[in-house]
């Protein structure tokens, strides 16, 4: 049996572990129950990405929404951490995995690869409610960092957590900008879950089958 391309493998979670439509959905449904709190939230991340990092992020966060909203700093804290991190989440960790990402994880563990997940959310229920909790080696969420995707600091952190360098570490996510930027970056190899390569792609696969990301990174 040929060695393994890599020595870990990292996911994304959101579109990536489970279907994109499934994120898409929950996001709409949540919208029309919290429009302006959801439109200030998408706001809000859109800022801080072209700010970069910050100190904290949950604070920032707060002090950019109160300002969308018209309302004061703890305010916009407490509807942030009951509907963002207490409502919207729990929705998401109703999320059904994709039927080949197990058998995958289970492949790259038992070749003797090291795991691990970067997420730009807080990972809370979602990684148990999947069944996957024993796969992973580390979870990293930017959201903690308070360095979004696609700045490199999440994925250079992992890196630094596995003692294994960048280049001997393939990233898996969906969002191109995000995911297969950050992960270029930080100088990862990267594998993109669409149904076929942006134009110009930097990603080093593109694939739409978990089997062929096994084949991949297993050299088979």
């Amino acid at each position: 049996m040929a060695e393994p391309r890599f020595k870990a493998a990292l996911f994304d979670v959101d579109g990536t572990l489970y279907p994109q439509s499934f994120f898409i959905k929950t996001s709409l449904r949540f919208f029309l129950q919290h429009p302006r709190l959801s439109v200030a939230f998408r706001r809000l991340r859109k800022d801080i990405r072209q700010i970069g990092g910050v100190e904290d992020l949950h604070l920032a966060q707060a002090s950019l929404c109160a300002g969308y909203l018209r309302i004061p700093a703890d305010q916009a804290q407490e509807l942030l951490e009951t509907y963002i991190y207490g409502t919207y989440m729990d929705m998401l960790s109703k999320a059904e995995p994709y039927p080949g990402a197990e058998p995958l994880l289970a492949s790259l563990k038992d070749a003797g690869l090291k795991l691990g997940v970067i997420t730009d959310y807080t990972v809370g229920k979602k990684l148990s409610a999947l069944g996957f909790d024993r796969y992973w080696d580390m979870t990293v969420s930017a959201d903690e960092m308070g360095h979004l995707k696609p700045e490199a600091d999440a994925f250079l952190l992992a890196a630094e957590e596995l003692k294994i360098s960048p280049e001997q570490i393939i990233y898996v996510g969906n969002e191109y900008k995000y995911d297969i930027i950050g992960a270029k970056k930080a100088g990862m190899k990267a594998a993109h879950l669409a149904q076929k390569p942006v134009p110009d792609s930097v990603a080093d696969i593109t694939f739409s089958d978990f089997n062929d990301l096994r084949s991949y990174i297993l050299g088979n």
